[in-house]
């Protein structure tokens, strides 16, 4: 069975990273979930980062393992994991949905408070827009 993960993590403003260093770790994040098997989207914004992963479980802790490592970013916040039968991302190792300012309301609510009653809400939206952005870019 595959799981879907999404997670949430504040940029680290002493190091931000640039549209170029953001276009090099998804050719490598690519090739990575090729090789595990793993699907998904990021969307990049100025202050934070939004990820959903889908594969197998092993896999998944791999790639969660490694960014917690990364010094690029903090505060990352698992928001949510769950079983899933169908992938939502299943074109893309790693689909990438921009890096745009617009994104942040959605993201910093859910970075904020992760545990609020609304952030069920907050996570669908963000979810939503991800499928959107990553629809865009398949059509």
């Amino acid at each position: 069975m595959n799981i879907s993960l999404t997670y949430v993590s504040e940029s680290v403003p002493e190091n931000p990273v640039s549209a170029a260093q953001i276009q090099a770790i998804i050719e490598v994040a690519r090739e990575r979930n090729m090789a595990l098997d793993v699907t998904g989207a990021l969307i990049a914004t100025p202050k934070y980062f939004a990820q959903i992963l889908e594969g197998p479980q092993a896999s998944i802790d791999e790639i969660m393992l490694s960014i917690s490592r990364d010094r690029r970013h903090r505060n990352i916040v698992v928001l949510n994991v769950t079983e899933i039968e169908c992938r939502r991302f299943r074109h893309w190792t790693m689909a990438y949905c921009g890096y745009a300012s617009y994104v942040d309301r959605h993201v910093q609510p859910l970075i904020a408070n992760p545990a609020d009653a609304g952030a069920g809400l907050a996570l669908r939206r963000l979810t939503d827009l991800m499928l959107e952005f990553a629809r865009a870019r398949n059509s």
